[in-house]
This record gives structure tokens, sequence and C-alpha cells, in this order.
């Protein structure tokens, strides 16, 4: 495709002007654009089924081996590296070919993995979206916790055996759970799916991938979560310029996560909530004055006129809505074989 941007596609306003919503030329373009997210899409939608496909044929193969069921319930440092080999192969090799396609077709440039535009926003986002990650757990907590109360439904996630009992096994989980998801999804969702998206708005770019980003974890207790987190994460991504950014992020969340679990298998329920509080209260200190920080500073550099290359942009074209735009994405044949395999998968997880 040679997709030719009238100006910088990434931190301007731009927009196209129409004297005539009736001509032929916005109609054609028009068209072009949906084509194009469309094709996002249906290559976006592939790597994401291949996802579930090679999970779900990689388990039920495993499975039959001999000796692999009691291996894999007795040898954490067993499981720890399958779950490992697994991330990479089932996630991140269907998004590196649905990369290298994107890229081949110029629908996508190289990543942003170079330095922040600006250090203190840098600093200061950093902390923000992780006090944002922590919001969506409680929220989601909350949500849980009423659909229970209410409707009675009960909602669940895959166990994945881990245990926090000795250093070996924490630093093994650690790795797992905090390193490399940090790396390999922050590579498929704010890497490929979200930088696909950005010509036609940043705010699009970062809803369609949180969508992803929220359907692919398979169960209500991660999806209202993950599509918090993929927002905060997104917006902090595109406003630093630098991928760095959610990959840190990414890693911080979940590091927590398995320092908490580690408190909780190790300590009395005393220990642990104390442990909760006192890490709930130190996120939301320095989330809230970081973010006091980052607006006053936002708001110096509005006041002062200075130009920000890293403001959100609306697009290279005004020739599609965002519920057009929203649909393309969401309906092409690939993306909603995905969304159909990833409800059912949900589905296994509420009862």
């Amino acid at each position: 495709m040679n997709y030719q941007q009238p100006f910088s596609p990434y931190g301007q306003n731009n927009r196209y002007n129409f004297n005539n919503n009736y001509n032929g030329e916005y109609y054609l373009l028009k068209n072009k654009h949906k084509a194009n997210i469309s094709t996002v899409s249906k290559v976006c939608g592939a790597a994401v089924t291949a996802f579930i496909v090679l999970g779900t044929i990689l388990g039920l193969v495993l499975s039959q081996v001999d000796g692999f069921e009691e291996l894999y319930r007795n040898n954490e440092y067993f499981v720890s590296a399958l779950t490992a080999l697994m991330s990479l192969f089932t996630l991140g090799l269907p998004f590196l070919i649905a990369y290298k396609s994107l890229k081949k077709r110029n629908y996508v440039k190289d990543l942003p993995l170079g330095r922040p535009y600006d250090n203190k926003e840098f600093a200061l986002l950093i902390p923000i979206t992780v006090m944002i990650c922590i919001l969506g757990s409680i929220a989601t907590g909350m949500f849980s916790t009423f659909c229970e109360a209410v409707f009675g439904i009960e909602f669940s996630q895959p166990d994945d055996g881990s245990t926090y009992s000795t250093f070996q096994t924490v630093a093994i989980s650690f790795f797992v759970t905090a390193v490399i998801p940090a790396f390999v999804e922050e590579f498929a969702i704010r890497g490929v799916v979200m930088q696909s998206l950005r010509k036609y708005g940043d705010g699009f770019a970062i809803i369609m991938s949180s969508f992803v980003f929220a359907l692919m974890h398979g169960n209500m207790i991660q999806i209202p979560f993950a599509f918090i987190a993929g927002i905060g994460i997104g917006y902090a991504v595109i406003k630093t310029g630098t991928m760095w950014t959610g990959i840190i992020i990414h890693f911080i969340n979940n590091a927590i996560a398995v320092i908490s679990m580690t408190v909780s298998q190790n300590c009395s329920d005393e220990i642990t909530n104390m442990f909760s509080m006192i890490l709930y209260t130190v996120v939301f200190a320095v989330g809230i004055i970081c973010f006091a920080l980052y607006a006053n500073d936002r708001k110096q550099k509005a006041l002062g006129g200075a130009f920000s290359k890293n403001t959100l942009s609306r697009g290279c074209t005004s020739a599609l809505t965002s519920g057009e735009k929203a649909i393309s994405f969401i309906f092409s044949a690939p993306m909603v074989i995905a969304e159909v395999l990833l409800i059912v998968e949900t589905s296994l997880y509420i009862n």
C-alpha cells in the first residue's frame, strides 16, 4: 500500500477539509480508509485466532504425552518453563508475523523503542499509570463482588499452579509473570495493534488496542481490568513516544501481583491485609502527587504556548466517524472469529 500522510501522522491534529461531503473523492477516501482499517483488523484478528488455536492444540497434544500431567502437577520449574515458551510461541510468534506483514505493506513503521520525548513526563506517567492499573483491579474486584451478590454469578480464572514458598519459585514466577508478559504483550498490543491504527486517530488506536488486550485475557476477572489498564498504558506510550513506558508499567503492575501473592501465601491474613493497605497507600500517594505535577506541567506548557510533539492526534482523516472506524476494526471476519473464540473461552470461567 502506498499511503502518504498529508502531514506527520503522530502528534498533530491533522484533518482533511472537505468542501463537499457528497463528491466522489470523499467517498473514495472514506472507502479506502475503511478498507485499510479492516486490513489491519484482519491481520491482527488472524494473530489473535492463532494465539488461541495454537495454545489449544499444544495443550491437547502435550496432555497426551506419557508423564506430562504428573510432571505438570509436581514440577514447578517445568510449569514455569512451559508457560514462558508457550507465551513466546503462541502469542509472540503470531504477532511477529503480523508485524512483518503490516510493515511490508506500510501499515506500520518501526516500533517506537527510542528515548522518551520528555524525561519528566516519562517519569511522571509511569506511577500515574500504575495507579490507574491498581484502580482498574479494584474496580474489577468490586464488579465481580456485585455480580455475585446481586445475580449469583461467580467469575473465575485459570489457575497457573504457581507457588511462592521458596526464593527459587518466587524468582521464576517473577520472570514468567512480570518480565516475559511485559515484553511479549506490549509488543503485540501497544506495538503491532496500536501503532498500526494510529494514523486513524490516537484515541481510536488506544481504545481498539485496549479492546483486543482485554478480550485476550479470556475471563471476566481480568477483562475489565485489562481494558482500563490498556487505556492508561496506551496513553502513556503515545504521550512519551516510546514503548519502553508500557513495558516498564506492565512489568511493575505484574511484579506487584507476584509480590502480593508471595505475601499472601506465606503470611497470616492480618499481615497480608496490612501489606496490601500499605502498598495501595504508597501507590496512590505517589500516583496522586505525580498526577498533580503532570497536570501542572501540562498547564504551564499550554500557557507558555510551547509546541508539544506528543499531542494526541485525531488522525489523517475526518472522512470516517468514530463508530465507522470501530465497526471496520471490530467486524472483519478474522477478528469476529477471534472474538467468538474468546467469548466461548470466557464463558468457561463464569459459574
